[in-house]
């Protein structure tokens, strides 16, 4: 390399400029590299101020977001039993209202069932009287003569007895 063969020419200019260096550092290290080195150690003190409290933040943040999401899931189970409730209760006020129905309904039945059978005795109780007046007036008629009132009541009583057992059966059919 033909720049370091010219040492000896140069030897005074690098002499002056390792001593310039040399003064130069000194100045450096003595007045303004502590003050440099405090602001950087205050600078990494902040950072590492800064890295904690971003770090007990975080820690802070999930707690939170734990206890949150411990709260989220209480409310869900307390609305997913208020619901069941709600459902329960809804449940038994359609069985209530049904059973209700069902004794109306039977209570109805009962009701037009007892109308039928007085409807059903009330026009046998009419047939009995028009067959005993049929029964007497034809009896007399092909008697020609009057019947006592104990041949009446015995002729009624057996013509009703007729027309009660034929109408019988024909129900039954």
């Amino acid at each position: 390399m033909p720049q370091f063969e010219q040492v000896s020419v140069f030897g005074s200019l690098i002499f002056w400029s390792v001593l310039s260096f040399g003064i130069l550092f000194f100045v450096l290290k003595k007045f303004a590299f502590p003050p440099i080195l405090e602001a950087l150690e205050m600078r990494e003190k902040k950072i590492r101020t800064d890295i904690e409290d971003s770090e007990r933040l975080k820690n802070e943040a999930q707690e939170i977001k734990r206890e949150l999401e411990e709260t989220l899931k209480a409310a869900h189970g307390k609305a997913e039993t208020i619901v069941q409730l709600a459902h329960d209760e809804s449940k038994k006020a359609q069985e209530k209202s049904l059973q209700e129905t069902e004794a109306k309904v039977r209570q109805i039945q009962k009701d037009a069932e007892q109308e039928v059978l007085n409807s059903r005795n009330k026009l046998l109780q009419e047939v009995r009287s028009y067959a005993a007046a049929l029964t007497i007036a034809s009896t007399e008629k092909f008697l020609k003569k009057a019947l006592g009132d104990e041949d009446k009541k015995k002729l009624v009583e057996e013509s009703i007895e007729q027309v009660v057992q034929e109408l019988e059966k024909r129900q039954r059919n």
